[in-house]
């Protein structure tokens, strides 16, 4: 038997995830869903931020999926950047039943990485949650793609430099999607998606420039940055 044909060598390590939420139905939701995914195992549940924060550095999860009210100090936020500050290279999907986009697209792109957003209610769709939580492992930046389907450039913004087919495969990073998802959802080639993507970083002038952040995080970021949400009919914006 070789090397590959072990399934223990091939098989490979769950993403380990803590799930952090003041409301037991939600933690058991989480839990269940995560559970169901062979790729996943969730390693603890905690309900304050402080207790979240004491049982990252005992259990050392790969991601936290952190709500932001919590009911105490701190709230979810700060309970992530102690979480980050202590193993920079966990992940971590806030999750928020607001639009608070804001809160990534205010970090700078050397410390964004690792760092997703969902709404709560996007939740319930286990293939979403997943795409979140494998993304912030993998250090990138992803946005719930209900928030990201109501977004436009912001007029003079550098996003207006992209064509139409551009711009859709930036929202599909900035939603966490890889190349091979995103070209089943276009229905092309990888090879087609790998190069709207160098087209995309080059448009942007984030490719070869020499910075440290990977330039995947640095697109998503710029996208959630260069953003405003449509108006609805009548002038009126969504609530947030």
């Amino acid at each position: 038997m070789g090397p590959t044909d072990n399934p223990d060598v091939s098989r490979k390590a769950p993403t380990r995830v803590l799930v952090v939420d003041d409301e037991p139905l939600f933690r058991e939701l989480v839990t269940v869903t995560l559970s169901a995914a062979g790729s996943i195992q969730v390693v603890g549940a905690a309900e304050r931020g402080q207790e979240a924060v004491d049982m990252a550095e005992r259990t050392a999860p790969d991601v936290v999926v952190m709500d932001i009210e919590l009911g105490s100090e701190p709230d979810g936020i700060r309970a992530a950047h102690q979480i980050k500050a202590a193993n920079p290279a966990v992940g971590i999907v806030i999750v928020s039943v607001h639009r608070e986009r804001q809160y990534l697209a205010a970090l700078p792109s050397r410390r964004a990485a690792g760092w997703s957003f969902l709404l709560k209610r996007s939740i319930r769709d286990p293939q979403t949650l997943v795409r979140a939580i494998e993304g912030a492992a993998r250090g990138l930046v992803t946005m719930d793609p209900a928030v990201l389907e109501d977004l436009r450039p912001r007029r003079r913004s550098a996003l207006e430099r992209l064509s139409g087919e551009q711009l859709a495969v930036l929202a599909m990073i900035a939603a966490g999607y890889a190349d091979a998802a995103i070209a089943r959802e276009l229905c092309v080639d990888e090879a087609s998606v790998r190069r709207a993507v160098e087209s995309v970083y080059r448009d942007l002038g984030i490719e070869g420039d020499g910075a440290e952040a990977d330039p995947r995080v640095r697109a998503a970021l710029l996208y959630m940055q260069e953003t405003s949400e449509k108006p609805r009919s009548g002038g009126a914006h969504r609530p947030r």
